[in-house]
């Protein structure tokens, strides 16, 4: 029969183990991105999905919960605010890496996203 202390020693053994297991998968996860090629930026509403060719944000660098202004490329002109929320990253046919940049744009509910060439993950 186990004694109070054993208990408390296995949940603790119990609770660090998780403790790191959690972290090991957790540090993996890109926390940002960053770009050297061309962005685009297609907004997406329910009635229809326009894309706005050669866009930027200062710095072409973004992270997780950031708030970041998408500008006409070669203009002050800002299109929209974005607050990232999620980061998808992948490889077209041809082999260069692309990153899509999902957030809610202008503080409202709709989902679009900064489509980014030469892509790569910030962990």
């Amino acid at each position: 029969m186990e004694t109070t202390g054993q208990k408390i020693r296995i949940r603790y053994i119990t609770f660090l183990f998780i403790f790191f297991i959690s972290s090991c998968f957790n540090s993996n996860e890109p926390r940002g991105a960053y770009w050297n090629g061309q962005a685009n930026f297609m907004h997406v509403t329910k009635e229809s999905m326009t894309m706005t060719y050669s866009v930027d944000i200062t710095g072409q660098k973004v992270f997780l919960e950031g708030f970041y202004e998408v500008i006409k490329k070669n203009t002050d002109k800002v299109i929209f605010r974005i607050k990232v929320e999620e980061l998808e990253f992948g490889n077209r046919e041809d082999g260069r890496n692309f990153c899509r940049v999902w957030g809610s744009i202008n503080n409202t509910e709709i989902q679009s996203y900064l489509f980014a060439l030469d892509c790569l993950p910030i962990e």
